[in-house]
């Protein structure tokens, strides 16, 4: 399951605890792009990502993956983990959330974004994952239906203030 693609000088990597704090600061710049989360917050951000993602990572339920273009990192996605409560049948189905897919701005639309999701959804197909969904930035509405995704009849509520997401 240690995906790797390469593809020119395009490397897609199983991402480590080492790249923890990499993957921390991209779902940051991520939430900076669509929230414009403010500038006090964002070392509170970045090191509450930094603690959940070790935690989750150690518990295997939080998988990720870094894209490099000549060497330097230029992009990561992740996938959350989920086993489902009991089907008819009594098995209990592994879902997966895409969380945080980010890519560097000079190197959007060069291919590396369809790189790091072939990689995760090979490895969520080889793990038996029944079903993997996101919530797409205004960017992603027309990057995803690429790999088969579609809109959903999910709907939320949120509860929280939006100062506070």
């Amino acid at each position: 399951m240690n995906a790797r693609v390469e593809a020119g000088r395009v490397r897609v990597r199983r991402a480590t605890e080492a790249d923890i704090a990499v993957l921390a600061e991209h779902r940051v710049a991520l939430r900076i792009d669509e929230h414009g989360l403010p500038l006090e917050a964002r070392r509170l951000a970045r090191d509450a990502t930094v603690a959940t993602y070790a935690e989750l990572i150690a518990t295997g339920e939080f998988l990720a993956w870094i894209g490099e273009r000549d060497g330097a990192v230029a992009g990561s996605v992740c996938a959350w983990l989920r086993r489902m409560l009991p089907i008819e049948d009594g098995r209990r189905p592994l879902d997966a959330r895409v969380q945080a897919m980010y890519i560097l701005p000079a190197q959007r639309r060069s291919g590396l974004g369809t790189a790091l999701m072939n990689a995760l959804l090979d490895v969520m197909r080889e793990l038996g994952v029944r079903r993997v969904y996101l919530h797409p930035s205004d960017a992603g509405r027309r990057f995803y239906p690429a790999f088969g995704f579609s809109p959903s009849d999910e709907m939320e509520l949120i509860l929280a203030s939006k100062e506070s997401l």
